[in-house]
């Protein structure tokens, strides 16, 4: 038996339906699931905190509050209160990941907290006191 034009019209109604079903789970996982799923990694820097008594031997720059302004994220560690992201060396130092957005990076690389300095057998050279304790930067880290 020839199928009637009511069940052609069923069958592509049908087809469009699917459609429409499979496009909306597409669309659902673009939107909903793959945000959660996929890991976004933005630009960082590591902050080192060394935590015995001396002075380093290397360049040292004087820093205050305002200096890290421009940076907020940098004042829980500079004022002592920074409670993640922290790797410790023996006690001797402490080292904190802090994130940087993408504008940020140029910026941070062009402000006084953005100088790295290593000499030839990778020790740094250039270091910061904030308070009486001292710091170090590590390089931008870019993913």
């Amino acid at each position: 038996m020839p199928p009637t034009k009511a069940s052609k019209k069923q069958v592509i109604i049908a087809i469009i339906g699917v459609a429409l079903i499979i496009l909306a789970i597409i669309i659902g996982y673009v939107l909903v699931l793959r945000p959660h799923l996929v890991d976004n990694p933005t630009p960082g820097v590591s902050l080192t905190k060394i935590n015995e008594s001396g002075i380093p031997n290397g360049e040292i720059i004087h820093i205050s509050d305002k200096d890290f302004e421009a940076f907020p994220q940098f004042a829980p560690i500079f004022h002592g209160t920074e409670q993640g992201d922290v790797v410790y060396a023996n006690g001797t130092r402490i080292t904190y990941g802090v994130s940087l957005s993408w504008e940020e990076v140029p910026k941070f690389q062009g402000s006084i907290l953005g100088q790295h300095k290593i000499n030839s057998t990778g020790e740094n050279e250039l270091f910061y006191e904030y308070n009486g304790s001292y710091y170090y930067f590590g390089g931008v880290s870019i993913p």
